[in-house]
């Protein structure tokens, strides 16, 4: 037999001026999950700026029924400067959700202290000391893409592989081009 459900898990979303509006009642912290970071990854064209992921005891009395969970800031991302970077909780993580960027920073789950983040349109990957300076790292990142001429909007994600396919290949192409003139010679 089931076991009788304990808790519920509310993915919570707020405006600018407060005005809340809740994405779902879920009988799985999973599934909660699951529905923030999918409304996360759409939230571009929204106005919302705070979210969070609330658990509600069942069957309660009293005023301490709920607790949150993770709550989520959005900021500008400091790789594509799009207003996608979600923060998670007090500097524990944060991710771009915008398609064309993923920017993302986290701690290290074997060194506790050590902060990882990455670009991975880029296929950059950096380590910090402190939440703080892996967010510089990825201005870096953005920096040295600028200076190297890469433009401030990014191509889509399948628009760089296949240019870096194209690059591949030419190379390729140079390599056999070279060896089947040292072979005719």
């Amino acid at each position: 037999m089931d076991e009788p459900l304990k808790q519920v898990y509310v993915p919570v979303v707020a405006t600018p001026g407060g005005e809340k509006t809740q994405l779902g009642v879920l009988s799985s912290e999973q599934d909660a999950w699951d529905v923030m970071r999918a409304f996360l990854s759409k939230a571009g064209e929204t106005q919302v700026v705070t979210a969070s992921i609330v658990a509600w005891e069942i069957d309660f009395v009293g005023e301490e029924g709920s607790f949150e969970l993770a709550t989520f800031d959005r900021k500008s991302c400091p790789v594509c400067t799009e207003l996608s970077f979600w923060v998670e909780g007090e500097d524990e993580r944060a991710r771009c959700y915008y398609s064309r960027c993923g920017a993302w920073i986290e701690e290290n789950r074997f060194e506790p202290g050590r902060w990882d983040c990455g670009w991975p349109s880029a296929n950059w990957n950096k380590r910090s000391d402190s939440f703080e300076s892996a967010h510089k790292g990825l201005m870096e990142m953005r920096a040295k893409s600028n200076s190297a001429g890469m433009s401030e909007r990014m191509p889509s994600r399948e628009a760089w592989l296949s240019e870096k396919d194209r690059e591949r290949r030419t190379i390729q192409q140079k390599k056999f081009d070279s060896m089947s003139e040292d072979i005719t010679e």
